[in-house]
């Protein structure tokens, strides 16, 4: 076997892979399993940056060091002896010290592809639960009849396993964002629960910061805002890290966004400018003024003037009347992809008349769209960016997170803003609309909700399939 073995870099992460790579006798008889070659890659932007390779020696066996600037999920891939056909892509985490083996016989006969390795375990663990949540989440939106109560229960298990898996596969890189998906999840049905737990979190873990901003929001709807600040000055004690300290001040600058004061929100940002000059903390603030002075709930939405990918001419002046979702993607983006199913079951829930879907990419390039809407079905109106996120378009509703969403009522102002795993939040927010239950407060406002004329009413449509036209 012939691998490539990089010398560790002091301060790097170094794990091993190691297995064998065969061809089934019915394909290749002659038991020379040489030239495969497997490698682990990092992306960086367009440019793909090998982390650890190896080649295949007669016997099939290879042996490689992956070496990272910090621990990860990253892509691993197989290719033909050849050089030119990618016989597989699958995930595999960089953790140090973590020694791991797959061994592989062409052609596959199975989708799984269970990567040895404690690291990975805990991986196939995470991703597998929260598979069969996706499953069971779209099963119930995809119901006669939309049904809160199952769904509550089934967020509740699926929260409940993902935490367990810290005792099951404890100090693992995959356990630790088990955990924060878990508070993720649970915000909003059981916030007590979630202040609790998210105390835990350790500042080593990559989501450390995103389980600030749960248990900020969690805070805030049991005890109010200041008790949020509170909370998150408590992560702030902990932080671990410079940047973790800037982002947890950008935490304090949405929460008085979320509060609707826009001068102390403006102060904060200011503050951090001034403690972070010249970085992208300092950008964010200059963005996070922009969203305080045009962006908040309750504000008119800025307008959108587009043309989408069938050339046809799209504004939300002209969707006005009803609710209208508006999600920023990136084509490829993990989480995203996650999202689909649950987000074609929202979609199908409503009514071409009740709710308006319009996804914006991210990615200017025409032909990498095309290439991601191959095969996959992603109703709705669909808009390019023009410049990407650093285009007009991602500036104008300050999008820096992919995906991100917005939700805007029948008289066009902003009812609240989704990044990331918030997912659950807007479906919540958008049945109660189309369901005309607005007297009831979602489970998950944190500040208030401001409401407008004509956003809904009790004779609304229901949140029910059996009421659907086709699109």
């Amino acid at each position: 076997m012939v691998g490539c073995q990089p010398a560790p870099d002091a301060g790097r992460v170094v794990s091993h892979l190691e297995g064998r790579i065969t061809v089934s006798q019915t394909v290749d008889s002659t038991a020379d399993y040489s030239g495969f070659r497997v490698l682990v890659v990092e992306a960086e932007g367009r440019r793909i940056d090998t982390l650890g390779s190896a080649r295949t020696g007669t016997d099939g066996r290879y042996a490689l060091s992956v070496e990272a600037d910090e621990r990860g999920v990253y892509p691993l891939v197989v290719w033909g002896r050849d050089g030119r056909q990618r016989l597989l892509t699958t995930e595999y985490v960089v953790a140090a010290g973590d020694s791991g083996t797959l061994n592989l016989e062409f052609p596959l006969q199975t989708r799984r592809l269970p990567i040895r390795s404690e690291e990975n375990a805990a991986l196939q663990a995470y991703r597998n639960t929260m598979a069969q949540h996706r499953q069971n989440l779209v099963g119930r939106l995809q119901s006669a009849r939309y049904d809160e109560t199952p769904i509550v229960q089934s967020v509740r298990l699926t929260s409940s396993i993902l935490w367990e898996l810290r005792q099951t596969y404890p100090d693992t890189y995959a356990a630790d964002l088990a955990s924060v998906e878990s508070l993720a999840l649970l915000e909003g049905w059981n916030d007590s629960l979630v202040v609790a737990r998210a105390h835990e979190i350790d500042s080593s873990n990559p989501r450390f910061v995103e389980a600030a901003r749960i248990a900020r929001r969690a805070q805030a709807r049991r005890a109010g805002q200041e008790a949020a600040l509170d909370a998150v000055e408590a992560f702030r004690r902990r932080a671990a890290s410079d940047d973790q300290r800037a982002a947890l001040q950008a935490v304090v600058v949405r929460t008085h966004m979320d509060s609707l004061d826009a001068d102390a929100a403006v102060s904060a940002a200011r503050g951090l400018q001034r403690r972070h000059p010249g970085s992208e903390w300092a950008e964010w603030a200059d963005r996070a003024v922009y969203e305080v002075e045009t962006l908040l709930p309750g504000m008119p939405l800025p307008p959108l003037r587009a043309q989408t990918l069938r050339g046809d001419s799209l504004s939300t002046d002209s969707l006005r009347g009803r609710p209208i979702v508006l999600e920023f993607y990136r084509p490829g983006d993990d989480l995203y992809i996650q999202q689909i199913p649950t987000r074609n079951a929202l979609y199908e829930a409503t009514r071409t008349d009740s709710v308006a879907f319009v996804s914006i990419s991210l990615e200017p390039d025409t032909v990498l769209n095309r290439a991601f809407f191959d095969g996959r079905r992603l109703p709705g109106h669909h808009v390019i960016a023009p410049g990407g996120p650093e285009g007009d378009l991602a500036r104008r509703y300050n999008v820096a997170v992919s995906p991100t969403r917005m939700l805007v009522d029948a008289s066009g102002a902003i009812v609240d803003k989704y990044v990331g795993t918030a997912f659950l939040r807007l479906q919540s927010e958008v049945a109660r609309r189309v369901n005309g239950d607005l007297s009831r407060p979602s489970p998950f406002s944190s500040s208030p909700q401001p409401t407008s004329p004509g956003t809904s009413s009790p004779g609304a449509p229901s949140l029910r399939p059996d009421t659907l036209s086709s699109r």
